[in-house]
């Protein structure tokens, strides 16, 4: 599936929904009942993309920031190789890097592992370099379901450290740094 032959929508209190249906009923209700809030209380900018007949994903993004301590990391050695590849001057080290979040990812369960998701995350990608309107966005953050951490690995998503292995969620990120650098 091509995301050039669909439409990309941005939810607002005027977006009527095609049906849409991803298998997980949290999900679902974000979308349904809870997107349109969100956006109007500026806390999450949702978008929905559609074919003719049906809602095929959507997409929840919010400004985040990568919260990054030394108690995260096995060692202070760990720590700061981290550091180190991540800023290019360590000393100016700063606790919390600028990030977008996706929120909320879902593909309607009909056509999961079409390769979708894989090319949604990458117009995220995009949209952070080269259509963000904020000062800065070093990385994408996803707190990732456990059923997808495989997913956001693939894409080159990385776990922030490893304090939540086995909860119901791993913070996992994507430094945008390096695409930088290839523009």
């Amino acid at each position: 599936m091509n995301l050039d032959e669909l439409s990309l929508i941005r939810v607002d209190e005027n977006t009527i929904f095609k049906p849409f249906d991803c298998g997980d009923p949290d999900l679902n209700e974000f979308l349904l009942f809870k997107s349109k809030a969100y956006s109007k209380e500026l806390l999450a900018t949702s978008f929905i993309i559609e074919d003719s007949s049906n809602t095929v994903a959507f997409f929840s993004l919010f400004n985040d920031s990568l919260k990054v301590q030394e108690k995260d990391f096995a060692s202070k050695s760990a720590f700061k190789r981290f550091l180190s590849e991540i800023v290019t001057h360590p000393k100016r080290y700063l606790e919390y890097f600028p990030a977008i979040k996706i929120g909320r990812l879902a593909v309607n369960d009909k056509i999961q592992k079409s390769g979708l998701g894989r090319q949604i995350v990458n117009f995220i990608i995009d949209y952070a370099i080269t259509q963000n309107k904020t000062c800065a966005c070093k990385f994408i953050t996803v707190d990732a379901y456990n059923a997808s951490l495989a997913f956001y690995e693939k894409i080159g998503f990385k776990y922030l450290s490893e304090n939540d292995k086995g909860k119901d969620t791993r913070q996992m990120n994507y430094d945008l740094t390096p695409l930088l650098n290839s523009i």
